[in-house]
């Protein structure tokens, strides 16, 4: 049964759930009043008790953010095959989105407006570019602990929209004056299968040499992908894949070099940009080029043939790839 309290001048209704006093206010220093609204209590006692529990346990399983990144961090990795330069794209997307919501606790307490300091957060720090890139990895957050029933999506994330911008690519010469400064020939190695199979920086870690093919088992979208390397590289792959260097390693050296050679802006993806320039150059048929990078979609590869054809002739026509090493993978 129900009882009164009389705290600081008001009464209150004691109730016990599961053993436990719980009080309810009856916003009233009369005790008439107050009886009245206990009465009320104890004909409802059963609805209330049971409201009273569901409040708890909702109280209990509200997911923090902290506690739902942690959970997909944890997850990610193992349900879907993806990269630790992925993994680590989105632990960076995970803190942003804590620290543009500093103020916030719990998944249900952001609301749709928080959007906008998500936003002004991020463009306030990164470029366009990255921008997108942390917009991508904090969806990519929301929608998997959506999808596990943990969380109810706050708001869509959108991606800004940018200037399009062309691929850095690394012209012969300069890949020649770049050359010049390694001195370590693993590294130099390391570098001239980057450039002659186009892979992506952390595809080389999980490949294997076939002859003169490289199995690619670890591509992203874990589609696995076969890349043909030309005979004469095929020492340099066995001496870059003997004990690798760290993905990071790789691309911070090949930073260093490009800016010893006098290089702006060009890091080691643009290796992959110029293999994929150079196929086109050599083949002339983007669906091949699509085949060769892994792409899910033709139109992605199709920004490459925003460059006009004479264009990449002339800087590419002595320089690019022989087609013989490639036949095999055309015919398939």
């Amino acid at each position: 049964m129900a009882g009164l309290r009389l705290l600081k001048g008001k009464y209150y209704i004691r109730v016990w759930i599961d053993g436990k006093e719980k009080l309810l206010p009856t916003g009233t220093a009369n005790l008439r009043d107050a009886e009245v609204q206990k009465k009320r209590i104890e004909r409802q006692e059963i609805e209330v008790k049971q409201k009273i529990r569901d409040e708890i346990d909702a109280l209990k399983n509200r997911r923090t953010i902290q506690e739902g990144i942690d959970y997909f961090l944890k997850n990610i990795g193992a349900e879907r095959n993806i990269t630790e330069s992925t993994v680590k794209s989105y632990r960076l997307a995970g803190k942003d989105f804590q620290n543009a919501l500093n103020s916030l606790v719990y998944f249900d307490s952001i609301q749709r407006t928080n959007y906008s300091d998500l936003l002004a957060y991020l463009q306030s720090r990164y470029n366009p570019t990255t921008v997108n890139i942390r917009l991508r990895g904090i969806r990519c957050i929301l929608n998997f602990l959506s999808e596990k029933g943990l969380i109810q999506l706050p708001f869509k994330v959108k991606q800004i929209k940018t200037d399009r911008q062309l691929p850095k690519f690394i012209t012969p010469e300069e890949m020649d004056t770049i050359y010049k400064q390694v001195n370590d020939p693993k590294l130099a190695a390391t570098f001239r299968v980057y450039e002659f199979t186009g892979m992506r920086l952390s595809e080389l870690l999980h490949s294997r040499l076939t002859g003169n093919f490289i199995k690619v088992e670890q591509s992203k979208g874990r589609k696995e992908r076969i890349i043909p390397i030309p005979a004469e590289r095929v020492t340099d792959y066995l001496l870059a894949t003997n004990e690798p260097y760290s993905i990071y390693h790789i691309s911070h050296k090949f930073s260093v070099y490009c800016k010893q050679a006098g290089l702006k802006g060009k890091t080691i993806h643009a290796l992959r940009h110029t293999f994929a320039l150079r196929k086109l150059v050599e083949t002339n048929n983007i669906q091949i080029v699509k085949e060769l990078l892994g792409h899910s979609s033709v139109t992605v590869t199709e920004i490459y043939t925003t460059f006009p054809v004479d264009f990449l002739m002339q800087i590419f026509k002595d320089r690019a790839i022989n087609t013989e090493n490639y036949r095999p993978l055309i015919q398939a």
